[in-house]
């Protein structure tokens, strides 16, 4: 069956590209070289009409435009909410939620933690859910080119942290802790909340350096990843697709305790006993110094590769699209 679907997202969202939008694009990736046709919305795609099902990220407002065009015109809707709520939703936020979730013909989740986060907040049919991990590219395990960084950036011996700067990612302590063991730092991804952005350089010390946005699986972000003696990501809100890149290029991993972080590494990973900056730098501290380092990172790779490999992952992806597809048909 040659399958063909239209990804698509809420109409703000590259106005700050975050994780959620580098994932539409890496689904998109991960399936086009499984055989299916997966195109993003846009100047390029086709009508509509085209397409077997669509795919939306994002339970957004902005998307709901888009979420009506596609149930008017009969398409299978598979939704990926991407939300994470450190705080319980207001009733008129979860109202609206779950009459999008109700219309989705499946609706899909990266972890076992995120279904059920969600559920807790969300009354949806069980039944429609599913768990899909998140697929890393193949291009991690080829051999980076360690000289790229060095060219952008002069900065050596550091604690790698990517994403957007801003309050729930918790770079700003991250920072305290490196300042605390005098260990250098790369911060990238530009910043969400530009105050914050502030602090956070006006507090780092000169060994710390910050760079914008990175390209998703790019020759400079995986020199970024090659270059780093560990990558730190303690955060209020799950880590995400990074951490599993890093575990991916054999890193150590530094990031806060919880049922995500415990689903996708076990014990393979060094996690912070408190979100302030000593509980961080006393992580950091143990992942440098841990004598079963090596086995850890061995594990922790062989456990992240055997879930997120593109092709396993695009293989439990299309049988989920099939299966719903050609229900009630």
């Amino acid at each position: 069956m040659h399958f063909k679907i239209l990804l698509t997202t809420h109409s703000t969202a590259f106005m700050t590209s975050g994780g959620g939008e580098s994932e539409l694009v890496q689904v998109a990736e991960l399936l086009g070289d499984a055989g299916v046709q997966a195109d993003i919305y846009g100047i390029r795609s086709r009508p509509l009409r085209f397409y077997d099902a669509v795919m939306h990220f994002s339970v957004h407002a902005d998307g709901e435009a888009i979420i009506r065009e596609i149930l008017a015109h009969g398409k299978k809707l598979f939704l990926w909410p991407n939300v994470w709520w450190l705080s319980a939703p207001d009733p008129a936020e979860v109202s609206r939620i779950q009459a999008i979730a109700q219309r989705a013909d499946r609706l899909l989740f990266k972890s076992v933690t995120e279904l059920n986060h969600f559920l807790t907040h969300i009354a949806v049919d069980v039944a429609k859910c599913s768990v899909v991990g998140s697929g890393v590219s193949d291009r991690f395990l080829a051999p980076a080119d360690k000289d790229l960084l060095p060219t952008v950036c002069d900065v050596s011996d550091y604690v790698l942290c990517l994403g957007l700067i801003e309050p729930v990612k918790n770079q700003l302590e991250l920072i305290r802790a490196l300042n605390s063991l005098e260990l250098n730092g790369l911060m990238a991804g530009g910043y969400r909340d530009h105050e914050y952005y502030e602090q956070c350089v006006r507090e780092a010390h000169r060994g710390i350096h910050f760079l914008p946005f990175i390209q998703p699986c790019s020759a400079l972000l995986r020199s970024a990843f090659a270059n780093a003696l560990l990558v730190a990501e303690p955060s209020f809100d799950p880590p995400g697709r990074s951490c599993l890149e890093g575990a991916f290029m054999k890193k150590p991993l530094v990031m806060a305790n919880g049922d995500w972080q415990r689903e996708h590494f076990d014990d393979n990973v060094w996690y912070t006993v408190s979100a302030d900056a000593s509980g961080i730098a006393h992580a950091l501290r143990a992942a440098l110094d841990d004598e079963d380092r090596e086995q850890k990172i061995e594990s922790n790779y062989e456990r992240v590769y055997a879930r997120h490999s593109s092709s396993t992952v695009a293989t439990d992806l299309i049988r989920h699209l099939i299966d719903a597809s050609l229900a009630n048909h």
